[in-house]
């Protein structure tokens, strides 16, 4: 079970390095700008090592599971987290633009086409493996905490886009992104949503 160590050592360096990059770029709002924007400027390569931490523990999470994953749901979610896990590597490698910057370039769109690969899918992603883990009944002795991480993944998702739905309720002329479209914590607790539930994947692997 060294890859479901590995999954919560790459998970808890993650979070460590987010919260660290909090101090280091106090410039950037964390009201409104996502943790994406962290890879722009000085300590940019920091954030770059967390997209890697965090393609690390999909990959090591799936080494762990991957055997279990053997119903329809369960062989759909294990290439779906590889595609996943792809998206994040390239996610460090392509560095976003700020995201009040209105020019385009390729680097930000295949970042913003990751990041998205991400946002959309890790919870469909997640629900079909926890379907496909619990064909086993040695899994379900973990049902209840594999349920409950994956709700919290779905709640993170829906609270990142509630969050821009109701500041462009508050104030119709905010546009999609700026100083006043408050997507910045939002962003960052569906990530530690997302985050959780490979903790607790991993943890539930181990404790069987």
């Amino acid at each position: 079970m060294t890859s479901a160590y590995a999954t919560i050592l790459f998970a808890a360096l993650f979070l460590v390095i987010l919260t660290l990059l909090h101090f280091l770029k106090k410039e950037l709002d964390s009201s409104w700008r996502m943790i994406s924007e962290y890879g722009i400027g000085r300590f940019g390569w920091i954030m770059r090592i967390a997209f890697s931490c965090w393609g690390v523990r999909v990959i090591a999470l799936l080494v762990t599971v991957w055997l279990s994953l053997q119903s329809v749901s369960g062989m759909i979610s294990r290439w779906w987290f590889v595609i996943i896990a792809i998206a994040l590597y390239r996610a460090g490698i392509f560095k976003t633009d700020p995201i009040i910057e209105t020019t385009s370039n390729i680097a930000n769109t295949l970042h913003a086409l990751c990041g998205a690969i991400v946002i959309l899918t890790f919870p469909i992603a997640a629900t079909l493996a926890v379907h496909g883990l619990l064909q086993y009944d040695l899994w379900q002795t973990g049902q209840s905490q594999m349920v409950f991480g994956t709700v919290l993944a779905w709640i993170g998702m829906i609270a990142f886009f509630a969050s821009i739905t109701i500041s462009r309720k508050i104030d119709p002329s905010a546009g999609w992104v700026g100083p006043h479209i408050y997507l910045g914590w939002p962003n960052r607790f569906m990530v530690v949503t997302y985050v959780l539930w490979l903790i607790i994947i991993a943890r539930t692997a181990l404790r069987l």
